[in-house]
C-alpha cells in the first residue's frame, strides 16, 4: 500500500457526498487514517454497515476499508491534523459553527471546493476566538480533488484527478497551506480565495445552462445530460459572456483572469467535456439542484454582488439571477453569497487585497 509523501496524516472528510466519499476512499486507499463524517446518518448508514466503500474508475477498482465513519463531530475531529470540508457551499458556515469548538491549534481546516467561503469561516472561528492567522489554518480549493459519482449507496465512481488552485487566507499562509497538502491532494498555488472562488467552474456551466434548458429540464423529470444536451451554440454563448464578466471583476480585484476553458486544462481535463458531444461521466443521471440552488445563491450572485461594489458591470449574471429567482420562486440575493456575507461590504479593491492577503483592513 503507497504511503503518504511526507507522514501520516490524520484527515477528517466532512461531508459524504460523492467529493467526500470518493477523497475518504482515496486517502484511506493511500494509507491515511481517514474519519468520514455526514449530519444525517441515512447518508452514511450503507457505508457504515459495509465498513467501507467499494470503487472503481480512474484512480482503482475494490473494497477500501473506512473504520470511522460517523455522524458525532467530536468523533470525527479527534486528533485530526486536517480537516476537509465537502459539504456544499450554503453548509460551509454551519459547519465550521459545528466544528469551532473542536478544533485545536495546529489544525488546518480546507473547503473543497470553497467558492470564497474561507471568508465566511474565517469570520465564525474569528468569533469563537480561534486564530486563523497563527493557530488554525484556513483555506480552499477551486475545485473538489477528483470528479466522483456515488453508483450505490456505499459504491462511488472515481474519475478524473483534479489540481486545482488552492489557496489560504490569509493568503501569507499559503505556502503553509501547500506544505501541509503536500500528498494529501495535488494544488496549484494561487494568489488567494477570490481567485478559487471566482473561478469556480460549476459558476459559469451551470447556472445559465440551465436557465436556457429550463423548459427542457421540467419536460424530461431532470433526466438531461446538461454537459452535452444542454450545451447548444446558444447556451455556450451564454456561458461565454458570463465568463468574460467573470474575468473582469477578476482584473478590478488585481487577479490575472483566466478563461473558463484553460481552467479545465489547469485542472488535467478538456474543454471538450462541454463544448463537444458525448457525455463524458458515462451516466446520463438526474439534474442536481445545486446546480442552481448553489451556482446561483453562491456564484453568479457572488458575481453580481462583487460587481456593484467594484462598477464592474454583471448584465449576464444580473439577467440570471433575476430569471432563475422567479421560475424557482427564490430570492437569492436573499440567501446567497455576497460582499456583505464576506465581510468586504464598502471596501475599495485595494483594502479588499490587501484583506486577503494580510487577514486585517489595516492598510
Amino acid at each position: 500500500m503507497a504511503k503518504p509523501t511526507i507522514h501520516t496524516k490524520r484527515v477528517a472528510i466532512l461531508g459524504a457526498g460523492p467529493g467526500g466519499v470518493g477523497t475518504a476512499a482515496v486517502l484511506a486507499r493511500r494509507g491515511f487514517d481517514v474519519s468520514l463524517f455526514n449530519r444525517p446518518a441515512q447518508r452514511i448508514s450503507a457505508i457504515v454497515e459495509a465498513g467501507g466503500v467499494t470503487t472503481e474508475g480512474d484512480l482503482g477498482e475494490g473494497f477500501v476499508p473506512l473504520p470511522c465513519v460517523t455522524t458525532n463531530i467530536a468523533e470525527a475531529l479527534e486528533g485530526r491534523d486536517v480537516v476537509m470540508c465537502f459539504t456544499p457551499a450554503y453548509g460551509q458556515r454551519p459547519l465550521a459553527e459545528l466544528c469551532a469548538p473542536f478544533m485545536k491549534p495546529g489544525t488546518s481546516f480546507v473547503l473543497a471546493s470553497g467558492s470564497a467561503g474561507s471568508l465566511e469561516v474565517a469570520q465564525v472561528f474569528k468569533a469563537h476566538s480561534i486564530d486563523v492567522i497563527g493557530d488554525v489554518l484556513v483555506g480552499e480549493t477551486l475545485t473538489l480533488p477528483q470528479s466522483a459519482r456515488m453508483v450505490g449507496p456505499a459504491e462511488v465512481r472515481i474519475k478524473l484527478p483534479w489540481q486545482p488552485r488552492t489557496a489560504a487566507f490569509p493568503a501569507r499562509n499559503n505556502e503553509r497551506l501547500y506544505e501541509i497538502l503536500d500528498g494529501v491532494i495535488r494544488t496549484l498555488p494561487s494568489p488567494n480565495v477570490l481567485d478559487t472562488g471566482l473561478n469556480n467552474v460549476n459558476f459559469i456551466i451551470h447556472p445559465g445552462p440551465m436557465l436556457l434548458n429550463y423548459a427542457a429540464v421540467e419536460r424530461a423529470d431532470g433526466y438531461l445530460s446538461l454537459m452535452n444536451e444542454g450545451m447548444t451554440d446558444g447556451v455556450l454563448r451564454c456561458m461565454d459572456a458570463l465568463d468574460a464578466e467573470k474575468m473582469a471583476l477578476c482584473r478590478a480585484l488585481g487577479l490575472e483572469p483566466i478563461d473558463i476553458d484553460a481552467v479545465y486544462v489547469e485542472l488535467g481535463s478538456t474543454p471538450s467535456i462541454y463544448r463537444e458531444k458525448g457525455e463524458p461521466f458515462g451516466i446520463r443521471d438526474r439534474i442536481w439542484d445545486r446546480y442552481i440552488e448553489e451556482d446561483t445563491a453562491y456564484g453568479t450572485v457572488l458575481f453580481s454582488s462583487l460587481g456593484r461594489l467594484l462598477g464592474v458591470p454583471t448584465p449576464v449574471a444580473d439577467g440570471i439571477n433575476t430569471l432563475l429567482g422567479v421560475v424557482e420562486q427564490t430570492d437569492f440575493y436573499a440567501q446567497g453569497r455576497t460582499v456583505e456575507t464576506l465581510g468586504l461590504a464598502n471596501r475599495s479593491s485595494d483594502e479588499i487585497q490587501h484583506y486577503l492577503y494580510q487577514g486585517d483592513f489595516n492598510l
